[in-house]
């Protein structure tokens, strides 16, 4: 078989170039990092007991010389906490580690488990700026809240045997 250069050459210029171009894009399993925004992901535990905080604990990795403010969304099921307890997430310059803490109230009513869930998003507030960070996977985390207060047994006391 023989190749012409000039055509084999083209033909190797094609491919790279599709290559390049068709490439899969990098998802939040698999973030690119080769601009050096940092990468940002969180753990949380799998379960609390209402009366004990959720901690959410954010690691950035990759460039740390500035401040970064987190995108959060939280989803709330249950009675033990209000919205306007949870904070915000802030990296400060230099910060790889950021906690957030959400307190929950150990209160006496017997009430349904639920959940807190936490998800991460990207921060474009304008289409022409860059996003300042990476999300590391997975970008939601869900911690159940146990409620510790069980409705009251009702004993019933026995009748007395008829005689």
């Amino acid at each position: 078989m023989f190749f012409h250069a000039t055509r084999f050459g083209a033909l190797l210029a094609m491919v790279a170039i599709a290559t390049t171009v068709f490439a899969p894009a990098a998802t939040a399993e698999t973030p690119d990092v080769s601009d050096n925004r940092p990468v940002v992901s969180f753990t949380a535990p799998d379960a609390i007991t209402e009366g004990e905080p959720a901690l959410f604990t954010f690691t950035r990795v990759g460039d740390l010389s500035s401040d970064l403010a987190l995108n959060l969304e939280f989803y709330l099921e249950g009675q033990f906490l209000q919205d306007d307890e949870i904070g915000e997430v802030w990296f400060t310059a230099g910060e790889a580690v950021a906690v957030l803490s959400i307190p929950t109230n150990d209160d006496d009513i017997a009430e349904p488990d639920g959940y807190i869930g936490v998800l991460l998003q990207s921060r474009y507030f304008l289409s022409n700026v860059q996003e300042p960070y990476h999300i590391g996977p997975p970008a939601y985390r869900e911690v159940a809240v146990r409620d510790n207060d069980r409705p009251a047994v009702a004993t019933v006391s026995s009748a007395s045997p008829p005689v």
